[in-house]
């Protein structure tokens, strides 16, 4: 207890010492609920349990607009790790007094005012014998509120030279510099520097005129820019500081003719009415005044009527939908019939606006590979080949925007060129059974390519059999 009592007695003794002095302003004194965290050293992790709290009063005194020197004495309940896993620990009530050396980030008072701070300092647990030297380092800020007065905060940490007396502390509160006019402390706040201050600037953050509060006007018309619609221009207070050039009494802003005396009230004599295109639309409000359109397209046609203005229609000659940007869309499917290769079945935007073949119409397809049989060394469908055959006649049916090609392939018995001319003849037997059974000759080709294509191994049976085949590609062109 009689540490306690030395320590205070030497904070008030420095207090009265700064009340002699007579350099008004450069003495502060500031009270902070202050909080440490003495398990965070042990871990580095921050949590908000692990801090006590106490109070902190401190001296400051500034050696000039830089550097300053702060004295704080804190009181506060600590709770101390005893080893190094935190597993034990105790509960004390402590005291310290620092001694620090303060540095302003900024030579003038701002709003707020960043200092960092270091300095060396003594420690006692539980009011016992034992002091322990300790160096606070960190980083605050100062927020001023009004004349001598600031809401103080720091944060920092406290290198202790005792195990386990290194907390994480920080404090706010206030701060109050002695004296009416402090040196370092500004008369008033001037934030935008005009001379006004900014309880009478009605403009606080942008440099005015004492005339207009504060407010600038940089064209000089007497209307505060905030106020000004022209502000670049010297204008007339009764036109929000817009100027009249032609005296018409119609402000250059709204003034169509701003420089010719109108009696409108657009600011423009009045005029003989011209209608170029006879639409019942002057020109000078027909977008398009050549050509005769309506009145609610602005003068602009619409050629197709389907209530989008030509200029807009990606297809104007034929009626169509918003949706489709004027151009129509027979089947319903989201591709304009411009951009559809099947208009008039509904399709896939991906497929062109085609529907895709359903997976058993492909594996009809695939099946054809080996079920259209023919005569040996001959052209001559087998009648086993109908089924499958008449099966691709109705998918040709069912979807009539689709064409085939159809292609002939040997093995490589026999020579190239008598396999070329039995390749090409197959393929036309296939195309002629098609044409019989009503598909059109306009939607079909068909082409021999002899033993070049194999898809199999021509040494064996079985690849050789693979080899004979004739396939149906359908797609659309």
């Amino acid at each position: 207890m009689k540490r306690l009592t030395l320590l205070v007695l030497v904070s008030i003794t420095m207090s009265l010492i700064a009340f002699s002095q007579d350099d008004v302003g450069k003495h502060g004194f500031a009270t902070r609920w202050y909080f440490a965290d003495h398990q965070y050293q042990l871990d580095n992790v921050f949590r908000w349990a692990d801090f006590t709290s106490g109070i902190e009063f401190e001296y400051d005194y500034r050696f000039n607009d830089l550097l300053g020197l702060a004295v704080p004495l804190r009181m506060y309940r600590a709770n101390l790790p005893l080893d190094a896993d935190g597993t034990k620990f105790k509960s004390a009530v402590s005291a310290a007094l620092d001694a620090t050396l303060t540095l302003n980030t900024f030579k003038k008072r701002r709003f707020i005012n960043p200092y960092l701070y270091a300095g060396l300092g003594i420690v006692n647990d539980d009011f016992d014998k034992h002091f322990h030297a300790a160096a606070p380092v960190g980083l605050g800020f100062n927020f001023y509120l009004g004349q001598n007065t600031f809401l103080t905060t720091k944060a920092g940490y406290r290198f202790g030279f005792a195990d386990y007396r290194s907390p994480l502390e920080f404090g706010v509160g206030l701060m109050i510099q002695l004296g009416d006019n402090a040196a370092d402390t500004p008369k008033f706040m001037d934030t935008d520097g005009d001379g006004i201050r900014d309880t009478e600037d009605l403009c606080p953050n942008v440099a005015g005129v004492v005339e207009l509060n504060g407010c600038p006007d940089k064209d000089g018309d007497g209307v505060t820019d905030n106020d000004d619609k022209c502000p670049d221009v010297a204008g007339l207070s009764k036109f929000m500081g817009c100027p009249d050039s032609d005296g018409d009494g119609v402000p250059d802003d709204k003034d169509a003719c701003p420089d010719e005396r109108g009696t409108g009230k657009d600011g423009c004599p009045e005029v003989a009415i011209i209608d170029t295109d006879g639409d019942g639309v002057e020109d000078a409000k027909d977008k398009c005044p050549d050509v005769a359109g309506l009145e609610k397209f602005m003068g602009c046609p619409d050629t197709d009527g389907d209530g989008i203005m030509d200029r807009e229609d990606n297809c104007p000659k034929a009626a169509g939908t918003k949706a489709m940007n004027g151009c129509p869309d027979s089947d319903g499917d989201a591709v304009a019939d411009k951009d559809d290769k099947c208009p008039n079945e509904p399709g896939l935007a991906s497929n062109n606006g085609c529907p895709q073949l359903s997976q058993e119409d492909k594996a009809t397809l695939d099946l054809a590979l080996s079920a259209v049989q023919f005569e040996t060394g001959s052209a001559k469908l087998k009648s086993s080949s109908y089924a499958i055959l008449d099966k691709i006649v109705d998918i040709m049916k069912r979807h009539p925007d689709y064409k085939v090609a159809i292609g002939g392939h040997t093995d490589s018995i026999g020579s190239k060129e008598t396999n070329q001319k039995l390749s090409e003849k197959r393929a036309k037997a296939c195309y002629d059974y098609l044409v019989t059974k009503g598909v059109s000759k306009r939607r079909m080709s068909y082409k021999g390519y002899g033993e070049s294509v194999p898809i199999a191994d021509n040494m064996y049976k079985a690849g050789r059999e693979k080899n004979r085949r004739v396939e149906f590609n359908l797609y659309i062109e």
